[in-house]
């Protein structure tokens, strides 16, 4: 039985490659027993390098699990607690005597995302110190009274990061090596700094018309606690079975990270309506997923190195093929001619929220292609599946419909998420 779930496991997730829409590895077990291991696509198209198992890929948020696990560890030592203020390892932070860290591990801080600012995008391939990161977003208003709602926020994280390194004494990287990565026995894990030679590691891709293109080149240190760690296929499993078994944080600490809210993790219901946690992330030239369903003991692990690729529709077509529930096989969008006489209606910026973030997205037309740029992403082109619907490839895979004409809004499905955008101007 387990061999035949197996077989249609790799089925799925070698017909998403086929099309282009995936290239990574991937991983699913119940309990020990792995049920899929297996590399997808290349780690190097430009000198045809397989990806496998063993691979190494950029997390992403991800590593905000880990971040809030190495938090959590130090509370049980006694060397901190979540309770207290920022200001007590970072003094002189703006509102840093209102801002706890349960604040940042709840991303109900108030503090601003720099990585939705355009500065980002210009300055992402240059090194810096954590003090310097900081200073980029430090002296910017709150958004709102901290605790007072959620939004999603990349520079709380970093803060978590310089807090690590402030009471251990070390470099973040590091500290989460000592602490986490070692004792889960996660060797091929780690964060790679500007120089380091990663033997085993994919390079990042966009998905553009059947052909990968090499993404920008993203320095590790402007990710830091929030994004920067790398990791395996089966280091993922070895975390996720660790996380399961308490083997480096006690079970009230688990409890704690894994209860309501959530640090560092999306807790809710998946596939059939089971107990789902997962930890996702995205960013340049990678998206991954490490999903677990609890009560059932089962682990799926998607990696890719291609920003748009389908990770979030293998992630629950796996997990329903693993549960006997209905799924389908992917097969090739089907694009229509472009129809450059209802661009002006769709034309204009709109905003989007996401985990309480808003972003900005606009929408231009370039001739006849219908192009759309969301902060921190490059502009990509709208291709059209009909005179409403379009499809695009940013992070992860999207499908937007405008509604009403001229459009008043964006209805999307983006990575499994259902998001609306609403137009501004």
């Amino acid at each position: 039985m387990f061999r035949r779930i197996g077989s249609r496991m790799a089925a799925l997730v070698k017909a998403y490659t086929r099309l282009g829409r995936f290239s990574g590895a991937v991983l699913v077990a119940r309990g020990d027993r792995v049920l899929l291991s297996q590399g997808y696509g290349m780690a190097s198209y430009e000198h045809g390098v397989p990806n496998t198992p063993t691979t190494a890929f950029r997390i992403g948020s991800q590593t905000k699990a880990f971040t809030a696990m190495a938090i959590l560890r130090l509370q049980e030592e006694g060397v901190l607690s979540v309770d207290t203020p920022l200001s007590a390892f970072l003094a002189g932070y703006l509102n840093g005597g209102r801002i706890t860290l349960h604040h940042l591990l709840t991303n109900t801080s108030g503090i601003p995302d720099y990585i939705t600012t355009d500065d980002f995008t210009r300055t992402m391939g240059l090194p810096r110190t954590t003090e310097e990161l900081i200073a980029t977003f430090k002296d910017r208003p709150l958004l709102f009274t901290p605790g007072e709602r959620v939004s999603y926020s990349n520079s709380g994280w970093v803060l978590l990061g310089a807090v690590i390194e402030r009471v251990s004494g070390r470099p973040y990287g590091e500290h989460i090596r000592e602490r986490l990565l070692e004792p889960l026995g996660m060797e091929r894990s780690g964060l790679g700094r500007y120089g380091d030679v990663l033997p085993g590691h994919a390079d990042g891709y966009m998905s553009q018309d059947g052909e990968m293109i090499r993404t920008p080149y993203l320095d590790n240190s402007n990710q830091h606690a929030a994004g920067a760690l790398h990791s395996t296929a089966e280091d993922m499993f070895r975390w996720s079975r660790g996380l399961r078994s308490c083997a480096v944080l006690s079970r009230a600490a688990t409890d704690l990270l894994l209860g309501e809210p959530a640090y560092g993790f999306a807790v809710g219901r998946g596939t059939g309506g089971r107990a789902r946690v997962e930890s996702s992330g995205g960013t340049i030239g990678y998206v991954s997923v490490t999903a677990s369903y609890p009560d059932d003991d089962l682990t799926i692990v998607v990696l890719s190195n291609v920003e748009n690729a389908a990770y979030a529709e293998i992630e629950s077509g796996l997990a329903a093929i693993a549960f006997g529930e209905p799924y389908e096989m992917p097969t090739a969008r089907v694009f229509v001619p472009a129809d450059p006489e209802v661009f002006d209606s769709y034309v204009g910026l709109y905003t989007c929220s996401f985990m309480g973030r808003t972003s900005q997205m606009r929408v231009t037309a370039e001739g006849e292609r219908l192009m759309v740029e969301v902060q921190g992403l490059a502009k990509t082109e709208l291709r059209p599946m009909s005179r409403t619907r379009y499809f695009a490839r940013m992070k992860g895979e999207v499908e937007l419909t405008f509604v009403g004409e001229p459009a008043r809004e964006i209805s999307m499905v983006w990575s499994g998420h259902a998001v609306t955008a609403r137009r501004v101007s």
